[in-house]
């Protein structure tokens, strides 16, 4: 009884000890850190009690990876790893003791790692996942920042009413987003999840613009063609239609055109808001229809369907729309399957327009099939057949015109039959003096092998842009690997050159991607972290699901750049390997915030600070990152040339900064309602100098009557130094500026043709 009572007394002191342990945690105001975890590993439990179990395991990593914080708190390091390790090997049950030794060598690794370094958790922070996410160097997670960056500056721009600017950023961004091919229909991934994220943020930011914009200019897509009607049709009075000619040669139509109010209001809308627009679409009209005109002929349709490739993509087979659809024809990824038009890491055969126009016919001609109506048929090629066909069964109606349907569906037949009215006479209805693009003619030759664009364009005497705009299927800037017989387009009359030369095309082995050879035991993700690249990268370009198998002795493609020594980066880096120039480290494969902070001795929030990265932003392979000069460790890791590089700094007086000038130091006491944008426009200021001033993160919060510094009345400029990868957004946003003012400020003329190396003013307020 004895041995029983000091049992129970012995597990009551344990789980008071336990309790005062995790009351102590849960006081600090970090709960909404998570402990870490190694990036994408999370994948679904396959039962409830797996996920129980995943659920157990996650609050005992949590608990034990906070012990080390609170034991080096009082003890020294050797204590501290006696006392976890013991403490470790008591309590672990025996169930998590057999998951550990499972787990990949990878994961033990990185786990591992983030332990050692929790003994200096009270000086470097707590780790999240964003800090412990490896550096990728993925061109798939440069885009998908890039996409953001713009959506944050056009969000800027709508503040300051610049609506035409705020229409550049949000359709650069849409751009940018349609030409990344990620699979949002199935399971979702990271690169998915974050995809949808940013469309759906810059189409809610971009309404906001569209319902202030004034006319639609000549490059806006064609799904803003059509969401802008929505906003306006109400107010398009059909009585204001323009007739400039009366006298007209008979025009036919054979698919049903009527001229009711709706279709009045569609023309002025064309004739009004959307001309500039509407004008590009006819000048392209006559490259793809003739192509068009042929194709539709061999399945006996309406000519006149030419007409909704002109309203869905204005002939752009580049087009993108809201909805994930691409192609002259506008196919979304799943009605694009259904009609054979594949897609993975290489192309995208829903922009190839031959392929894409035997789809569009196909689809038609089941819709018509379906329904028995050529405006039941286009309203379900916008709709949806499913949601067309429930609305008839629920409104008793086969009458398009009495149907109640979605607003962009309802207004998407009209459209089509006012552009057809004015396609086929566009003198009567003002559209004037435009000269229309030639048609776009082709050889096509039959290859076996991958070949890069550039030495095809080099050999036959092409540019490389001719053959872009041939193969626009093409998503990379070579022919598919691994495929034989596969079709490319290259110029009239060049196919006696390109076969002439076509042996002795070298076919690049390691150009944008290098093979690998399995081994056993790796995983998708283990070799994805040698290579510092996303799983996601590597399951595009072998065109593999998150499901499939990899075995042993097999060749895995993947994407990586083309000068780096990944044997030499997959080793594990100790502290000492890290080293900076001129203050500036340069990324690695592997590295994580975390490590780097370190390493330096300094924390994750000063280094995100300096270098102006946000929270869950994700660093890449070859990206500079300027050390803050209070790291612990930065005398002795850097190193200094004789050079004089330009970064922007967190000290109040910058290296890179002139004064013209000088403002004085005011205090400042913050309002209930202000923001630090608000704060930096009253005094003429930024809201990074704000939180340099002031000793402010990122992500710190002011609130009312906190006293802040501001200085006013002052104008720097900094002279900042173009990087690898940067654009004229990125480098806007980094100083909380706008294109526009860097433009004038440097005589840009393009924005998009930097020079790596260029120095640009960027002047501050």
């Amino acid at each position: 009884m004895r041995h029983a009572e000091r049992r129970a007394f012995a597990t009551v002191m344990l789980l008071m000890l336990l309790f005062v342990v995790f009351t102590s945690l849960g006081c600090g105001g970090n709960s909404s850190l998570s402990s870490p975890r190694v990036y994408a590993k999370n994948l679904p439990p396959a039962n409830e009690q797996a996920a129980a179990s995943d659920s157990t395991a996650t609050a005992k990593s949590d608990s034990e990876s906070n012990k080390p914080l609170l034991n080096a708190l009082i003890e020294d390091k050797k204590k501290t790893e006696d006392t976890t390790a013991a403490s470790t090997k008591a309590t672990k049950p025996e169930s998590t003791a057999k998951k550990s030794k499972t787990k990949s060598g990878s994961d033990q690794t990185h786990e591992g790692s983030l332990a050692n370094a929790a003994e200096d958790l009270i000086y470097f922070g707590t780790v999240d996942v964003d800090d412990s996410a490896s550096a990728v160097d993925d061109e798939l997670w440069r885009q998908l920042d890039l996409a953001e960056e713009y959506h944050a500056m056009g969000v800027i721009a709508n503040r300051e009413a610049s609506w035409e600017e705020a229409q550049y950023y949000f359709e650069k961004g849409l751009t940018i987003l349609a030409t990344l091919d990620v699979e949002t229909d199935s399971t979702l991934t990271p690169e998915a999840t974050k995809y949808s994220s940013i469309l759906e943020s810059l189409i809610a930011d971009y309404r906001v613009t569209l319902r202030s914009l004034g006319d639609l200019t000549d490059d806006v897509s064609a799904s803003v063609l059509i969401e802008r009607f929505g906003e306006l049709s109400s107010r398009l009075g059909a009585d204001t239609m323009q007739v400039f000619t009366s006298e007209m040669a008979p025009v036919t139509y054979d698919l049903p055109v009527v001229m009711n109010d709706r279709v009045k209001s569609s023309i002025v809308y064309f004739q009004t808001v959307a001309k500039d627009a509407f004008y590009k679409y006819l000048r392209r009209s006559k490259k793809y229809t003739p192509m068009m005109r042929r194709i539709i002929s061999e399945y006996g349709l309406p000519q006149d369907l030419i007409y909704l490739s002109l309203v869905e993509s204005g002939y752009n087979p580049r087009a993108y729309s809201w909805a994930r659809a691409s192609g002259l024809w506008q196919f979304i990824a799943s009605t694009g399957r259904l009609y054979k038009l594949n897609r993975n890491w290489w192309y995208d055969e829903r922009r190839d327009p031959v392929k894409a126009t035997h789809a569009a016919c196909q689809f038609l001609r089941d819709l018509y099939k379906q329904f028995g109506s050529w405006e039941l048929a286009m309203a379900a090629y916008n709709g949806g057949p499913g949601r067309v066909g429930r609305q008839i069964k629920k409104q008793k109606t086969i009458d398009f015109w009495k149907l109640n349907l979605r607003r962009q569906t309802m207004d998407y037949v009209p459209l089509i039959m006012a552009a057809t009215i004015i396609a086929k006479n566009p003198e009567k209805y003002g559209f004037t003096d435009f000269e229309f693009e030639p048609e776009i003619v082709w050889d096509e030759v039959s290859i076996d092998k991958c070949l890069e664009l550039a030495v095809v364009a080099r050999e036959i005497g092409c540019t490389n842009q001719q053959l872009q705009d041939l193969n626009p299927e093409l998503l990379r800037k070579y022919t598919p690997p691994n495929t034989k017989n596969y079709k490319l387009k290259i110029p009239v009359g060049t196919s006696q050159k390109f076969l002439a030369a076509y042996d002795g095309m070298p076919s690049p082995k390691e150009t944008s991607w290098v093979r690998h050879k399995i081994r056993r035991g790796e995983t998708v993700s283990t070799i994805a972290a040698r290579y510092g690249v996303s799983q996601y990268a590597i399951l595009e370009a072998n065109n593999i699901s998150r499901r499939s198998r990899i075995y042993a002795g097999k060749e895995l493609i993947v994407p990586v750049p083309l000068d780096r020594d990944y044997r030499a980066q997959s080793k594990k880096k100790s502290n000492e390997s890290y080293s900076a120039k001129n203050s500036i480290y340069t990324v690695r494969a592997g590295d994580t915030m975390w490590d780097i902070a370190r390493a330096f001795g300094t924390t994750v929030n000063s280094l995100r600070g300096i270098n102006y990265i946000e929270r869950g932003s994700r660093i890449y392979v070859g990206q500079k990152l300027k050390i803050p000069s209070t790291a612990k460790n930065f005398k002795e890791k850097n190193t200094a040339s004789g050079k004089s590089d330009f970064y922007a700094s967190t000290s109040t007086k910058s290296s890179g900064s002139s004064k013209s000038g000088g403002g004085k130091v005011k205090t400042y006491s913050v309002r209930a309602g202000d923001t630090l944008w608000d704060i930096a426009r009253q005094f003429g200021t930024t809201t990074g100098k704000i939180r340099r001033l002031n000793d402010l993160g990122r992500s710190s919060r002011i609130y009312p009557g906190q006293k802040l510094r501001i200085t006013s009345g002052d104008v720097n400029y900094v002279i900042h130094k173009v990087k690898r990868g940067e654009s004229l957004a990125r480098i806007a946003k980094k100083y909380r500026t706008t294109i526009a003012k860097i433009r004038a400020a440097n005589s840009i003329d393009d924005p998009n043709l930097l020079r790596v190396g260029e120095r640009l003013k960027i002047l501050v307020k």
